[in-house]
């Protein structure tokens, strides 16, 4: 077999677990070699719920941010109900600030395209054998845009490095529409006032996250082509338990199990 994924089971790769792999390898072959999948953490919670309370406010422009902010809180009660993180509770005070923020900037768009909402797409990599996918947030064809809506805690300046290769995937997927994303923050700064910052990616932002995703994969197959055992491959890969990715004590101890200190 030639095809290093096919032999692991891999039908496709996303700019999520690429960008995992590049950052903690031994995580990467935890979750999609060896199926000890992480439980999803209280941030990436937070942000599919201000998703889901925007998205029903973006559809609605009638619709009272009271409601979209009650649409965010049931989604985050029911993603974390297990959850026992002491963030929970804090995190979900902070919700209505994130989605009134958020629906103020991005309302200003109009209508998003009814079928926009995590729809699915699809690129392909030179020389890589099986196609990479994502989700997009929000697709404004009026305006030939493709908006990722980001809540953070601090605005940044510039697109960062992972968000940028998954903004590379979406942007590819639609042709010549415009990649931004929005940052969202809970409360406005104190110093100028702003809550979102829209960031846009350039032709040559692209570019040249494409390249690196292609570079990504490339490193990614090699790897998989040495061995067919998934066991014999965690072997050659050291964690950095000191990493934020490995703070949640039961992905802790998971890799402890897996990895044998």
């Amino acid at each position: 077999m030639s095809n290093p994924f096919e032999r692991h089971d891999i039908g496709h790769l996303s700019a999520s677990s690429l960008n995992l792999w590049a950052a903690e390898p031994a995580l990467w072959i935890m979750e999609r070699l060896l199926g000890r999948r992480s439980p999803s953490g209280i941030p990436a919670a937070r942000g599919k719920a201000v998703e889901a309370g925007v998205n029903i406010g973006l559809h609605d422009p009638a619709l009272p941010v009271e409601a979209c902010i009650a649409e965010a809180e049931s989604a985050f009660d029911r993603e974390t109900a297990l959850n026992p993180d002491p963030r929970r509770d804090d995190e979900r005070k902070k919700l209505p600030g994130y989605v009134r923020g958020a629906l103020a900037e991005l309302r200003q768009y109009g209508l998003p395209d009814a079928d926009g909402y995590q729809g699915k797409v699809e690129i392909r990599l030179d020389d890589i054998a099986v196609p990479v996918i994502g989700f997009v947030d929000w697709r404004f064809s009026g305006h030939g845009l493709i908006v990722d809506l980001k809540t953070t805690e601090r605005l940044p300046s510039v697109i960062g490095a992972s968000h940028g290769r998954q903004g590379a995937v979406y942007a590819t997927a639609h042709g010549n529409f415009g990649m931004r994303f929005a940052y969202a923050k809970p409360a406005p700064a104190k110093g100028d006032g702003r809550q979102v910052q829209v960031l846009e990616m350039s032709g040559d932002d692209v570019r040249a996250h494409l390249a690196a995703l292609r570079l990504i994969a490339l490193s990614l197959g090699r790897f998989l082509a040495l061995s067919h055992d998934a066991r014999e491959l965690a072997g050659l890969i050291v964690p950095d338990f000191d990493s934020f990715y490995w703070s949640d004590p039961s992905v802790r101890a998971a890799g402890r199990d897996v990895f044998g200190f």
